[in-house]
């Protein structure tokens, strides 16, 4: 699918009108307007790739749950395939990789963990036949050491030097449960294309971090920090006097997490974890019995996805780190990409927006490469195309960003406040930017062309808004004024207008 640059302000809505990209709505909510509180977003299936969107669908039915687990989970569990192997390079000196911390928001008995695991099966059964083969390597081991032992003694009798001691076989690891950083860090080593980290109850996981220093002040939690950028760690272990260091950890997290406990994931701290999660928070459902079921096909190809990708070759250096294989953007799927980013960036400035969502949209900056570069390994190995990231990979990815960004308002809305005021406000400054930075008309008008799921139910009320939010919103003028019109039989009149202009600044 092509799509021209140009065209990316109307599909991505800022003139507050509903986006679509080849027909399809760019953002879709799943109630009704003017219900005083945010909307609950639809999860876009249709921006994964063809084979994880067949499982959400038929899994999402056969569960009887919202697809919104399943998708963000199929994100996560092909993110952690493709591990180190890939990496997206934007510019010069801005790589990502495509690790995904993601959390599902949900209450007791919603099913969130039979919607994790649908996603997560790959891993499970891989991880249970390297631990076969892996048992089976140890068995092996140690009958070469018992030989290795004989002909120890039969060298030493014939004053001979000992032959070299049998290396011990490595366990292949993709995924992990419940571990110390200490005791990951070995792992990470030891395998460096990645892991997936899978938590039933992701509070159990912050509240783990630090138990065993003094006083709950250690570097566990810094330590996934700064995994989640890939960043060099180093561990101090236990008896060893150096510590141990990876260049380039790579953990992707997925877990579930009850509404009420979601301020213990953030533990009242200011450094940024909360806003490194990816949220799918969907509206409860309570599902009858079905008789629908996964198809064998549906769960063969999703394995199969997730299996192509882990066999993406992973280059390493002398030292056995790996070495980044960049994915380029094509020159349309790049303009595409700064459109958004830009838009984006926009929306950052806007009246309105508020401060606390500033340090979560900067992250989602970073997951738009993210989402973009999976999306593009994820068709190569389905379709065998060449490696490289073109439109369509860029508009799905936006299609999901802009799922998170309505999930990262209900979350932060929630933990730290939710003012619908405020997102009035947003929206009237998208619409102001759609007519140029300036508009002028009467309140009616302003009523009829204004979308926003958050606008009073009467035009009258609508001015009484506008007037008060700009006399707050430095970006946002309001001025009263009258304008000259004629009337049906040509007759010259006047009527009260608003006049709306926007101007550069961001709200504090």
């Amino acid at each position: 699918m092509k799509a021209a640059p140009n065209d990316v302000r109307q599909m991505v809505g800022l003139n507050g009108q509903e986006a679509t990209t080849n027909g399809h709505p760019l953002r879709r909510y799943a109630v009704t307007p003017n219900t005083g509180a945010a909307p609950t977003p639809a999860f876009p299936v249709d921006a994964l790739p063809k084979t994880a969107a067949r499982l959400v669908t038929e899994a999402a039915a056969a569960i009887g749950c919202p697809p919104d687990g399943i998708g963000l989970a199929a994100l996560t569990t092909l993110g952690s395939a493709i591990g180190n192997s890939r990496v997206i390079q934007l510019k010069k000196g801005w790589t990502e990789g495509a690790a995904i911390y993601a959390a599902l928001i949900a209450e007791s008995g919603e099913k969130k963990t039979a919607a994790i695991a649908v996603a997560t099966d790959p891993v499970q059964k891989l991880q249970n036949r390297l631990n076969k083969e892996h048992e089976k390597a140890l068995d092996e081991h140690a009958a070469e050491m018992r030989q290795h032992e004989l002909e120890k003694k039969a060298n030493a009798r014939n004053d001979l030097p000992a032959p070299p001691e049998p290396r011990k076989p490595v366990a292949e690891r993709n995924h992990v449960n419940d571990t110390t950083v200490e005791a990951l860090t070995v792992i990470l080593k030891e395998n460096p294309r990645g892991l997936l980290l899978e938590r039933d109850e992701l509070v159990g996981w912050v509240k783990a971090m630090d138990q065993y220093k003094s006083g709950g002040k250690g570097s566990e939690r810094q330590f996934w920090l700064s995994t989640f950028s890939n960043r060099p760690v180093s561990v101090d272990r236990k008896g060893q006097p150096e510590p141990l260091s990876v260049l380039r950890p790579f953990v992707s997290v997925i877990g579930s997490i009850q509404p009420d406990v979601l301020p213990e994931l953030a533990e009242n701290r200011e450094d940024g974890m909360l806003e490194r999660f990816l949220f799918a928070y969907p509206a409860a459902l309570n599902a009858m019995w079905t008789e629908d079921e996964i198809s064998d096909a549906a769960l063969a190809s999703y394995r199969e996805l997730y299996e192509k990708l882990r066999k993406l070759n992973m280059e390493r250096d002398d030292l056995g780190d790996p070495v980044e294989f960049p994915l380029i953007l094509s020159p349309e799927a790049r303009e595409l990409f700064i459109s958004q980013y830009n838009t984006h960036r926009a929306e950052m400035g806007m009246p309105g927006f508020p401060r606390n969502l500033r340090s979560p949209w900067a992250k989602l900056e970073g997951y738009f490469a993210r989402i973009i570069l999976i999306l593009a390994c994820c068709r190569g190995v389905e379709n065998g195309d060449p490696e490289r990231v073109d439109v369509d990979d860029v508009l799905k990815a936006w299609k999901l960003i802009e799922y998170f960004k309505d999930q990262a308002r209900r979350v932060f809305g929630a933990l730290r406040g939710f003012d619908p005021r405020r997102r009035l406000v947003e929206d009237m400054s998208r619409f102001v930017t759609g007519e140029g930075g300036s508009w002028s008309g009467t309140a009616t008008e302003l009523h009829e062309r204004l979308v926003s799921d958050f606008k009073p139910n009467r035009p009258d009320e609508l001015s009484k808004f506008v007037k008060a939010g700009a006399e707050e919103e430095p970006g946002l003028l309001c001025e009263d004024g009258t304008e000259r019109f004629k009337d049906e039989q040509g007759d010259w009149k006047s009527r009260r207008v608003l006049r709306l202009t926007l101007q550069n600044g961001v709200t504090a």
